[in-house]
């Protein structure tokens, strides 16, 4: 085996979605990976990635599991916006007038919307909204918004925009302190 070490693949650039610019993206492809036997135990069930001409973002999904910490209403909570926010990518895929089959189960709902956003999803595109994360919950790494994040790119009034609580702008960590003690004692 030889190495070129003159070739570019060596250079250690890092394809980063949309260049690391927050806010709604145009035209991003979507592909739907499913768990398999050689993931870790605690990889998502299910992995959506977002692609652009540059890089990729991805958002997992785990089938819902009660926590013992919540009530059953926030349990159930939980649920319903996970199923939800695979239902927003499945109707950013499907056309506008697709019937939705009923499940008894979520992890039953969940398996059948990325079963159809799988078989749909080939050749489409979609907007979404990518953020650093929010005002509460700031992050260093661009991702989908939790709520309002995707669209079809066939939209003709986008509800993809900036909410108060978005960071657009990466969060950097303060530089440490240049400033001096005084001693003086008259101060």
């Amino acid at each position: 085996m030889s190495f070129n070490l003159n070739d570019k693949s060596f250079d250690g650039s890092v394809a980063i979605f949309n260049n690391g610019i927050a806010g709604k993206v145009n035209n991003v492809k979507v592909t739907v990976t499913k768990k398999t036997a050689v993931d870790a135990d605690n990889a998502p069930d299910y992995k959506v990635l977002f692609s652009d001409s540059i890089g990729d973002v991805n958002v997992g999904f785990y089938y819902p599991v009660a926590n013992p910490l919540y009530d059953e209403k926030r349990n159930k909570d939980l649920e319903g916006w996970t199923i939800g926010r695979v239902l927003s990518i499945a109707k950013a895929v499907l056309p506008s007038d697709f019937v939705f089959d009923t499940y008894s189960t979520s992890k039953e709902a969940l398996d059948g919307l990325f079963t159809l956003i799988r078989q749909n999803s080939e050749g489409k595109t979609v907007n979404v909204f990518v953020t650093y994360g929010t005002m509460q919950k700031p992050s260093k790494y661009l991702g989908v918004r939790y709520f309002d994040f995707v669209e079809s790119s066939d939209t003709a009034i986008s509800r993809l925009a900036k909410k108060p609580a978005d960071l657009l702008e990466r969060i950097e960590a303060d530089a440490p302190s240049t400033a001096t003690t005084t001693t003086d004692s008259n101060w």
